[in-house]
């Protein structure tokens, strides 16, 4: 039977395409909203693309009934700077589109659905300081926050009331290569990419500061590895998960870069508005739950991250 990954085309979507494919899952189904679909171009010969708007969900529904897929691996949204610039969109696309979609899977046979969910779940003024749990009350401030929020507990409802095998993945920071989009922690990315392309680079973090980092490749197999684990082992539902610690500080990891990358310029010079979120700290990902129910493992440390990246641009050996 299918596979249908929604946002299959961005940044972790196209990992978790990735994984499916090298497994031998067919058909893989894959939706894009901006139609950018690079990131998929080494496997495009063995995928079906599909325009997909998660806001609108009379096509939610159509693509639904026609893929019939055995399983929905749900990584489309709008993400969280986009989403405080515009929350009505946010809204509509992150949280009704995600009920629209737990609705016609359940219409229509769908068994599965892996749900991308994020740290910024926990993303308030009350986030703990010191260590993240499963168990940590999420009182998000972020619009992006609280509909990710919003569909895990959907989610956990339609898991219940419904029989639909719902699992979820709180992210962490994500680092790889062409990532786009401004947020809080890109300097992680943005300091390895913009060295190796010769370009100088400001981070915008104070030199102590460390937050959770996980590699790219590894986020889609997470995914993949979750989907796959026995059903009477998933306990906690919506996991949170960490990469390898400890995790650098903003100063370790432009060392680091430097070590890797000769001649790389990189300096610090603190964010004009966002000294708030850095004075909290960053606590730390606590993911037994994930390590136990289901075998997460990660396996790159940042200088293997920086190792592959280096090797992705085309700036490694």
């Amino acid at each position: 039977m299918a596979v249908l990954v929604t946002g299959g085309a961005g940044f972790i979507g196209a990992e978790v395409v990735r994984e499916l494919v090298a497994r031998g899952e067919e058909p893989v189904h894959v939706t894009s909203h901006s139609g950018a679909v690079h990131r998929l171009a080494d496997v495009a010969d063995q995928i079906e693309l599909h325009a997909l708007d998660l806001a609108d969900g009379a096509q939610i529904t159509a693509l639904i009934e026609q893929v019939r897929p055995r399983a929905i691996y749900h990584f489309g949204a709008i993400l969280s700077a986009p989403g405080e610039a515009d929350h009505q969109a946010c809204i509509q696309t992150n949280a009704y589109g995600t009920h629209t979609l737990l609705e016609v899977s359940r219409l229509n046979g769908v068994q599965q659905v892996i749900f991308a969910s994020s740290l910024g779940t926990f993303a308030g003024t009350d986030m703990p300081r010191d260590v993240i749990t499963d168990q940590t009350a999420q009182h998000p401030d972020i619009v992006y926050g609280a509909t990710k929020v919003f569909g895990e507990l959907l989610g956990r409802y339609y898991r219940r009331a419904h029989g639909l095998d719902f699992r979820g993945i709180r992210y962490p920071a994500i680092v790889g290569p062409g990532i786009t989009t401004w947020s809080t922690a890109q300097y992680t990315s943005w300091a390895i990419e913009k060295s190796a392309q010769g370009e100088p680079f400001t981070i915008w973090a104070p030199e102590d500061y460390a937050i959770t980092l996980l590699y790219y490749k590894e986020a889609g197999r997470a995914a993949v590895e979750l989907a796959a684990a026995p059903a009477e082992a998933i306990k906690t539902v919506n996991y949170v998960i960490g990469g390898v610690a400890p995790t650098p500080n903003a100063g370790q990891i432009a060392e680091l870069v430097r070590a890797k990358v000769p001649g790389a310029q990189i300096d610090f010079v603190p964010h004009p508005t966002l000294g708030h979120l850095f004075s909290n700290g960053s606590p730390r990902v606590e993911d037994s739950c994930a390590r136990a129910e289901w075998g997460w493992s990660p396996q790159f440390d940042y200088p293997a991250m920086i190792d592959d990246m280096l090797v992705e641009l085309g700036a490694g050996q």
